[in-house]
């Protein structure tokens, strides 16, 4: 439960800045906050015994409902995560996000074949930024300070510091740090 809290902060942190009448007011008023909120809460009460996986579950329909998102509560969200206008997001049970990552609307993290039981879903690093409507699909790495483009198709791994887009993704070029 502790690592619940020190997420959560680090969530509001990076959505906030370290003004304390911005963080009340993304307690308060953040749509996308919120969004985050329940889904952690959700993987929470899920390691609870006997009731967690009913709870989960009614929270995961809730996250449906009320957000028009579909998060798994097995997904594994790093610390930081900020899902930008938390509208029509799909992440499958077993993608792994990174800490530091931006999330914008209509993104799709999972699997890329439904006609088969494997499930092979995407592996997300640190400090990624994943514009709107990309679909990342597959057993696919997205390395560390890497951007997806918006309205792209990743279907391979993306190596660290590079931007890419399309339909299908391919490198449009490096990021460069001073």
């Amino acid at each position: 439960m502790r690592s619940f809290f020190i997420n959560l902060l680090s969530d509001l942190k990076v959505q906030s800045g370290n003004s304390f009448f911005n963080k009340i007011k993304v307690l308060v008023f953040s749509h996308s906050f919120h969004l985050v909120f329940f889904v952690r809460f959700s993987s929470e009460i899920r390691k609870v015994k006997f009731l967690g996986s009913f709870l989960s579950t009614f929270l995961d329909y809730l996250i449906r409902v009320i957000f028009s998102s579909d998060i798994s509560s097995r997904a594994v969200f790093g610390k930081g995560v900020n899902i930008m206008h938390g509208h029509d997001i799909v992440i499958g049970s077993h993608v792994v996000i990174g800490e530091n990552v931006k999330i914008f609307n209509g993104v799709t993290l999972g699997n890329k074949n439904t006609n088969t039981i494997i499930v092979e879903q995407p592996l997300i690093g640190n400090n990624v930024t994943i514009c709107t409507g990309a679909k990342v699909l597959g057993s696919v790495r997205i390395g560390d300070n890497s951007v997806i483009g918006a309205n792209s198709v990743v279907l391979k791994d993306v190596p660290k510091n590079e931007v890419w887009a399309g339909i299908p993704a391919k490198k449009i070029k490096d990021i460069d740090f001073v």
